[in-house]
């Protein structure tokens, strides 16, 4: 950082803070081995094109940290409606999210950014209303 008039600082997203795209593809490595192996989660992703699934993923956590890439949001209803998603199970992925990231090192104030987001599209995703 220089402190000469007219210099500029660059605020490091939380996804180069994290690594860049070699830490985004391991955490959704890691997230999947997880989900997969989750009895309570697995049958969500019978059938499931699982290398397109995670291209998805890697997009949309990137963008979520503020990554060179965007995500269409309004997207993910349309995506997960016919999946039949309940509160609890999307809960349970979000704690997994958190849980990588945590394994990984990620700072804890990037892992709340992270958990804001999900909490703020799971109405797209979930396919019955959060408990009042």
């Amino acid at each position: 950082m220089s402190d000469s008039p007219g210099a500029t600082t660059t605020v490091a997203s939380a996804y180069d803070l994290i690594g860049g795209a070699p830490s985004v593809r391991e955490a959704v490595d890691r997230l999947y081995t997880y989900l997969l192996a989750d009895e309570q989660l697995a049958d969500y992703f019978d059938g499931i094109d699982l290398p397109r699934l995670k291209s998805h993923m890697v997009a949309l956590l990137t963008h979520v940290l503020g990554g060179p890439t965007g995500y269409p949001v309004e997207n993910l209803g349309p995506a997960h409606a016919r999946l039949n998603i309940s509160t609890a199970d999307y809960q349970r992925v979000a704690q997994y999210a958190a849980g990588v990231l945590f394994e990984l090192h990620v700072p804890m104030d990037i892992i709340l950014q992270v958990g804001q987001v999900l909490a703020s599209v799971q109405p797209l995703i979930v396919a019955e209303p959060a408990a009042a």
